[in-house]
């Protein structure tokens, strides 16, 4: 076989390798949209591990055995319903199967556990957004109480659906309850219902990186302050 024949083989088998690998093992997905400001913003380089609860078949989306189940907090990148064309999303989960979910006026409350909302003063995780989100009309909430770690979430000052908002989900066993930490900017579960956890990929569990469009460049800024970012579910 020629030398060029060997090279040729060589990165195949290294192609071939990073496939698997991204596949089965770990994988990235680009934050396109701000339904989970400002936990993550527009830009932001997520990993993903796809061993979090099983072993997926290489170059196909389907577990062939699990060891663990997503669990209320964690950020799971998953195959989309129907309604959005199946395309890849990510969202939190905030109900997990046999579990109570029920949203009063806004304010979450599962297996009766009523979250804690608690407005922020320090508005600096708002900077930056990415988008055309604007910073001006939100305000920054940390909520806890129903998952091991609080997390920022974002309302409407004015005119949000989200404070409005009674419904009351009994989530069904092997199903999960989806919802955006942008509470009045996300479509998920309250709008098209409960995801299938076969369907989950993985957890997100840091940022690689963060890039944003700076005006009047063609080349994207970097923000700084976001390499290999820790996602504390």
């Amino acid at each position: 076989m020629s030398k060029m024949a060997n090279e040729l083989k060589s990165i195949f088998y290294i192609i071939a390798a990073i496939f698997i690998f991204r596949s089965s093992i770990l994988n990235w997905y680009v934050i396109p949209s701000g339904s989970l400001l400002p936990t993550l913003k527009i830009g932001d380089h997520v990993v993903v591990n796809k061993l979090s609860y099983g072993i997926m078949l290489p170059f196909m989306q389907t577990r062939i055995y699990s060891w663990d189940q997503p669990q209320k907090g964690d950020i799971v990148v998953f195959e989309g319903p129907d309604k959005e064309n199946k395309i890849t999303l990510i969202k939190r989960v905030i109900g997990v199967g046999g579990d109570k979910v029920k949203f009063t006026n806004g304010i979450l409350t599962v297996n009766g556990i009523l979250a804690k909302q608690e407005l922020q003063t320090d508005r600096s995780p708002l900077k930056n957004l990415g988008g055309n989100e604007s910073a001006e009309n939100l305000n920054l909430f940390i909520e806890s109480g129903f998952s091991k770690h609080p997390h920022f979430i974002l309302k409407k000052k004015w005119g949000g659906m989200t404070d409005g908002e009674t419904q009351t989900w009994v989530v069904p066993e092997g199903k999960l309850l989806l919802v955006g930490d942008n509470r009045d900017n996300s479509q998920d579960g309250r709008f098209w219902g409960f995801m299938d956890e076969k369907n989950i990929y993985g957890r997100a569990f840091t940022i690689a990186y963060s890039t944003y469009d700076r005006e009047n460049s063609i080349i994207p800024g970097l923000r700084n302050d976001r390499w290999f970012k820790e996602l504390t579910n």
